[in-house]
């Protein structure tokens, strides 16, 4: 596990319920050694193909995670352009543009960024997680399950791969992006991995929100990992035109499934993930060992860790 220095606790906005202590949350645990993390999230009010002005608030926050300590920013889903309804060569290339800049950006500052943004070279782009900065610049994964309701499918096309974990400064990363959160089976390969952190950069409307956040909680739980959320502020025309308001939420959830910090007003959140006390949970609830025992491991090496 790559070394981190421990930093005071974050004074940013949120809201959370009491935080359990380690022992107190796995019933007796002894307490485990081990890094302490600060990320970032900016749940920013994406415009529709507003590249450049998309771009320098999301420098902005890049910025401000940078002075706050993070070694990680999350971003909104397709937080370069939005969604539009078509995505002409132009805005494609000003997007690659974006994403040359933050990552660029990142690397001085010595920090990783998520996010989501349109990818590919077909007709109709992929909705794409990238993981810029520190890492590389990388495109682990492409948004699987569409969000028919709204007509995703007509402007943009379905990944089919699982989200792949990767090997970053703070440790094994993985995301998703917005509606997979609905779907169980794509987090459970990065479970098989190992993942420590689970980012999921989102457009998830005010209307949803409770389901979004239950979501959220849930994934951490069943996979014993950090979850960060980002999902986007302001308002936007999506599918058949209505205008559809967002939280401007980002939250923080711990392996337990207990919000740990949350900031609901589209500013930064920033917070600390105690790998530690991951350990502690994995250890006292052993959940991947119990799996194995039970013969409940998946047999295609696609899938398998």
């Amino acid at each position: 596990m790559p070394s981190a220095r421990k930093r005071p606790r974050s004074s940013a906005p949120r809201r959370a319920r009491r935080p359990l202590s380690t022992v107190e949350a796995v019933g007796g645990a002894e307490a485990v050694q081990g890094p302490v993390y600060t990320v970032a999230a900016l749940p920013f009010d994406v415009r529709p193909g507003k590249v450049e002005h998309n771009l320098g608030r999301a420098i902005e926050g890049l910025e401000q995670a940078a002075a706050a300590g993070a070694s990680l920013l999350a971003l909104p889903e397709m937080w370069t352009t939005s969604f539009l309804p078509r995505y002409a060569d132009g805005a494609r290339a000003d997007s690659d543009s974006a994403l040359e800049t933050m990552h660029s950006r990142a690397q001085e500052l010595e920090i990783t960024v998520i996010g989501s943004a349109p990818g590919g070279n077909g007709v109709k782009p992929v909705n794409e997680l990238h993981v810029l900065g520190v890492p590389g610049l990388l495109r682990p994964y492409r948004k699987r399950v569409l969000f028919s309701p709204i007509g995703e499918g007509r402007q943009c096309k379905a990944g089919d791969g699982f989200p792949a974990t990767l090997e970053t400064p703070l440790g094994r990363v993985a995301g998703i992006i917005c509606y997979d959160l609905r779907f169980p089976e794509l987090t459970r390969k990065p479970f098989y991995d190992g993942a420590d952190l689970l980012v999921v950069p989102a457009q998830w409307p005010v209307a949803r929100q409770g389901v979004f956040e239950l979501l959220a909680a849930a994934r951490a739980a069943e996979n014993q990992c950090w979850v960060l959320s980002c999902n986007r502020s302001g308002f936007a025309h999506l599918g058949d035109r209505r205008r559809v308001e967002f939280p401007g939420n980002a939250t923080l959830v711990d392996p337990l499934g207990v919000v740990a910090a949350q900031v609901d007003d589209g500013e930064l959140l920033v917070a600390e993930v105690d790998y530690g006390e991951m350990a502690a949970i994995r250890k006292r609830v052993p959940c991947a060992r119990d799996l194995k025992k039970a013969g409940l491991e998946p047999r295609q090496p696609e899938f398998a860790a």
